[in-house]
């Protein structure tokens, strides 16, 4: 650990796979203590005895952070473990690929639950302890998707614009009290995590070129360790290989988390 956010708390929502997963880790790694959080427990524990391993700690909270009731029990048991929390990352999200005329209101429901309802939850329950304090991050893992509307997406990307729209809202909140708000954009990245209906097929050479959780991850780091007179908003990420496969404007239609 190299102890650059040694004494610092982190919850990270969606923590059991994927991006979520590499970023607890790479927290962990700077010496912040980690609240790790998705739906599924046994994932969770099995990345909380990687993290204590090296020597740091975890706090394991199985929630559904799109409900009320699930972020007040993570706020609670992260506050009863640690007395505070520095940096929220906004990491929990799905997608499903699909027109409007074959996605479901059920799905609009879904998708816009488990990537908005679930930022806005836990961003209410952990900012105004960094704005009391004087301190903190809040930083969302967003998406290109959330830059600019792609094909097949429209209810993911009308959850990504939300997210940044409500990030760049709050900043207008957090700034006066030192409080840092990021947007991490990442195009294509090669993680467990793929769509529902999706457009990434496993062993597609395609993904070998794109961004990894890893890459996704050091960004998360970089905004969380800005010095005191450095706040980065916007971090946009794009693979190495973007654009590279046929097909007019076939670049998109990979740029998604």
């Amino acid at each position: 650990m190299t102890g650059r956010l040694q004494g610092k708390v982190a919850v990270v929502t969606g923590a059991g796979k994927g991006i979520g997963r590499a970023s607890a880790l790479a927290l962990a790694r700077e010496g912040a203590d980690v609240v790790i959080t998705s739906r599924t427990e046994a994932d969770l524990r099995e990345l909380a005895r990687e993290i204590e391993a090296p020597g740091a700690r975890a706090l394991v909270v199985p929630a559904d952070v799109s409900k009320v009731e699930d972020v007040d029990r993570l706020k609670q048991a992260a506050h009863e473990a640690f007395g505070k929390v520095d940096i929220l990352v906004n990491n929990a999200g799905v997608g499903k690929n699909g027109t409007v005329q074959s996605l479901t209101v059920e799905d609009f429901d879904w998708i816009m639950a488990s990537n908005f309802r679930s930022t806005f939850l836990c961003t209410k329950a952990f900012m105004p302890g960094m704005i009391e304090r004087q301190e903190g991050n809040i930083i969302f893992v967003g998406s290109v998707a959330g830059m600019q509307g792609l094909p097949n997406e429209s209810i993911y990307c009308a959850t990504k614009h939300a997210q940044k729209g409500f990030a760049e809202s709050i900043d207008y909140e957090c700034q006066p009290y030192n409080v840092k708000v990021s947007y991490i954009a990442p195009g294509g990245t090669n993680t467990n995590y793929g769509f529902y209906n999706g457009t990434r097929t496993p062993g597609d050479p395609m993904l070998d070129g794109f961004l990894t959780s890893e890459d996704v991850a050091d960004a998360v780091v970089f905004a969380a360790t800005q010095g005191p007179k450095s706040r980065v908003f916007l971090i946009g990420m794009r693979p190495m290989n973007e654009g590279l496969s046929t097909g007019s404007g076939s670049h998109f239609k990979f740029a998604t988390r």
